[in-house]
């Protein structure tokens, strides 16, 4: 059933909200805890800086020249070759390299560090008065510490921790090895100044140093640009610059080398291909001079232009040619006609002197012949000798004819053979061009490769001379003024929070542990419902008891303001008859009879008539009467049928006259069936007219139903919840009880508040004590100890 109620415990928890005030307080109930943790971590922030090495940034910025490389032979070819563009990823790549930063390292001794040895720290020197020189080859270099003491005399020098290896030598330099120390030592006049002073020097390899080098350094593009900034954290600012200086210079001096190194190789290039083209340039022109001679050509376009014009010659030979035999042709007819009397035709072209000649004779005859017959007739002897002039004429003509046209045909056949070798010497000329076109373009490619190779070497030689850097340093090494590491103001900052927050979380994590009530608040925000009339403070001095009706103790006060407020839940009653009230609580050890008992005793002190009933009959706790716990008492009379209660009472030690208790008597195997049996009813009706008050001491609820049974009863009920014992979740029952009506008049007291269990900071020595203690009104005198068992008794708790 209790886990019933327990389980129901949440709603008026959702309705209560948080109250910030209150939380504040209750955190402020520990201020000393949140001051002591404050100074504690403003020390430790102090001491952390103190002692910790300040880390410095320092910084450069370079530009990158984007300029090509080698050789351009053609957007193509060259561009694929010799151009590459650069990508900023890649050059960050490059300057973080190993091989890079290990010649950084080398040139810089950055494997050797100095440091001075002080009383808590180590700070480190950078081209101090001490340097050592290492023999051994930079392959063989491995980890070790070396301490070199300066002293009046020279230098004493050991290795590692332990001092090994230990010896001293005169004065400040060291011009020959010892053994396990492949050094030498070479110091600057003003180390006397150091006298007294530990170098520590570590030394390490240089690929690891280069390895930590790479790790430490950072590069990175600045916003949109194409600017890198080369970055380094350190302790010596010194140091750092000279290290990202030489970075830069070994950069550039890589870049340098690796385009000189392109060039160098673009004229061993070009010296190796003119040995080859020569050679071939050389077979070229003996193949060409060769050509030539065997096709009997000086030039192509002399030789075409000769070929060509023996061919026109030729053609126009023949067509003359053939022109005067058709023209000795036209000859021929007339000489087939008989007939004197018509001319020959003249003039006709021929080119036959003698046959002009005889037509031309023949004619001039014929014409003499014609005048001749018309004026003396054809038997003119004139006529018949002219006659035979045209007949001698035409017989010459004839074989002047033929032997021309002999001479014709001769020439002719000639000159077609003339013609066909000229066409044959012009049909063979596109062949013999294309071949010597072959040789030819052969032979300017070569040349104008060979041209332009030397063109390049000559390029190739003044770029060697005269290499432009790789970068440009926009910006030197330079450091930070303040250092980036430690951050002081962060530190300080999370010192002080961390300082808060660690009483904070121990008090949160108790607070949230903490499942028992600690004071009235606690209640009323659980059962807001449910009155709430006393608060009983914690005893410690061991007096637990009303005992003086004129005690002024905080205990006497407190059950006194219980008595004022339950007065207000009592009605009145008519005939004077006693109240009735029930002191209960949900588990056992809340103090139910502790507060039944005291509020009987300080009933009692004003002179009210009260009878203390023990009716907790499974554990009875009363001792407050000169009889022993185990006298007979309500039980016994509850037994016995015809017995009477009132010989069972007993006097109380403490205020006699106003004071009579009835214990619980002989524990019985059966509490509830007596309690149920009627005759405690007949006891209450019977003692109501003899007393002013009935104080009846009840067993737990949670645990039995012996209270439950006579509820009805009381007019008032008192239910007993103490700090630090009674779990918060219990409430839920007893307000179950209350809103059920179970139990009559239910009244919350609180019991066994202490000083450390006030963490809502409110001071309960002003309510009870006022006026009965030195101390000033509404002012709580803390103290060391109040602190110490407030806390104690959290940690109890938790």
């Amino acid at each position: 059933m209790a886990e019933e109620f327990m389980n129901n415990n949440n709603e008026e928890d959702n309705t209560s909200g948080i109250n910030i005030k209150e939380e504040i307080l209750n955190y402020l109930h520990y201020w000393k805890w949140f001051v002591l943790c404050f100074i504690i971590g403003i020390t430790a922030a102090f001491l952390y800086l103190r002692y910790t090495p300040e880390i410095y940034s320092s910084y450069a910025k370079i530009k990158i020249l984007d300029e090509s490389k080698g050789l351009e032979l053609s957007p193509q070819v060259g561009g694929a070759m010799f151009s590459e563009a650069k990508s900023l990823e890649n050059e960050i790549q490059i300057i973080k390299s190993n091989r890079l930063l290990a010649k950084v390292v080398d040139s810089l001794d950055l494997h050797i560090r100095y440091f001075i040895q002080g009383q808590f720290t180590e700070k480190e020197q950078w081209k101090g008065a001490l340097k050592l020189v290492y023999l051994k080859p930079n392959n063989q270099i491995t980890g070790a510490t070396f301490n070199i003491e300066i002293t009046d005399n020279g230098l004493n020098i050991s290795k590692g921790k332990d001092h090994l290896n230990e010896f001293s030598i005169k004065g400040y330099n060291l011009n020959s090895p010892k053994e396990g120390f492949p050094f030498l030592i070479q110091s600057e006049s003003w180390i006397k100044k150091h006298v007294g002073l530990t170098y520590i020097v570590t030394v390490q390899s240089i690929s690891s140093a280069a390895n930590n080098l790479a790790n430490a350094i950072s590069v990175g593009k600045v916003g949109t640009t194409d600017i890198l900034q080369l970055s380094i954290a350190g302790e010596n600012r010194e140091r750092s610059e000279d290290a990202l200086n030489k970075i830069v210079e070994q950069f550039n001096e890589d870049g340098v080398i690796d385009r000189q190194l392109v060039f160098q190789r673009t004229i061993d290039f070009v010296d190796d291909r003119f040995v080859y083209l020569a050679a071939e340039l050389d077979s070229i022109e003996v193949g060409k001079k060769d050509f030539q001679q065997d096709n009997e050509l000086v030039t192509f376009s002399a030789d075409v232009g000769y070929s060509m014009g023996k061919r026109i010659s030729s053609e126009d030979a023949v067509i003359k040619l053939e022109n005067q035999i058709a023209l000795a042709k036209l000859l021929e007819e007339p000489l087939a006609n008989n007939d004197l009397s018509a001319l020959m035709p003249e003039n006709v072209g021929l080119e036959s002197a003698n046959t002009n000649g005889i037509v031309s004779q023949y004619n001039t005859i014929v014409l003499q012949r014609e005048n001749l017959i018309a004026s003396a007739g054809e038997q003119n002897p004139m006529v018949v000798a002219l006659n035979r002039q045209l007949l001698d004429l035409r017989g010459n003509l004839k074989v002047s004819l033929n032997s021309y046209f002999k001479q014709l045909n001769t020439s002719l056949n000639s000159l077609q053979k003339e013609e066909v070798t000229a066409k044959g010497l012009v049909r063979g000329m596109p062949v013999k061009e294309k071949i010597l076109r072959s040789i030819e373009r052969q032979q300017n490619i070569k040349e104008n490769l060979y041209l332009l190779l030397l063109q390049k070497r000559e390029e190739a030689a003044i770029n060697l001379a005269i290499t432009s850097p790789s970068v440009k340093v926009v910006e030197y090494a330079s450091s930070s003024g303040r250092p980036v590491s430690p951050d002081a103001k962060g530190i300080y900052m999370k010192s002080i929070l961390g300082a808060l927050l660690l009483p904070f979380g121990i008090l949160f994590l108790v607070f949230k542990a903490d499942t028992k009530i600690n004071d009235k608040t606690d209640v009323l925000k659980l059962s807001s419902r449910v009155p709430l009339i006393g608060e009983i403070p914690e005893l410690k001095n061991g007096h637990r008891l009303f005992e003086n009706p004129h005690d002024r103790t905080v205990l006497a006060e407190s059950f006194r303001i219980l008595i004022a407020n339950l007065k207000y839940t009592l009605a009145p009653k008519q005939n004077s008859e006693a109240h009735i009230v029930y002191v209960t609580s949900t588990i056992k050890g809340e103090g139910k009879t502790f507060v039944s008992v005291n509020l009987s005793l300080a009933l009692s002190s004003i002179n009210k008539k009260v009878l203390l009933i023990g009716a907790d009959l499974r554990n009875p706790k009363i001792d407050v009467t000169d009889g022993s716990k185990k006298a007979k008492g309500l039980s016994n009379y509850l037994l016995e049928p015809d017995s009477d209660w009132r010989t069972y009472l007993q006097k109380s030690t403490y205020n006699v006259n106003y004071m009579d208790v009835l214990t619980a008597g002989t524990i019985p195997p059966n509490p509830t069936e007596l309690l149920s049996n009627g005759k405690l009813k007949d006891l209450i009706d019977e003692a109501k007219g003899l007393y002013d008050y009935i104080i009846v001491d009840t067993a737990p609820i949670i645990l039995v139903s012996d209270t439950l049974l006579i509820s009805q009863y009381a007019d008032a009920t008192v239910y007993v919840t103490r700090a630090g014992v009674t779990e918060k979740k219990l409430l839920g029952f007893s307000r179950e009880l209350y809103d059920n009506k179970k139990l009559n008049n239910m009244v919350y007291v609180v019991n066994s508040i202490s000083d450390s269990k006030n963490s809502r900071g409110y001071g309960y020595n002003y309510g009870y004590g006022y006026g009965y203690h030195q101390e000033k009104r509404g002012v709580k005198k803390y103290s060391w100890n109040w602190f110490k068992d407030g806390i104690k008794d959290k940690i109890r708790k938790f």
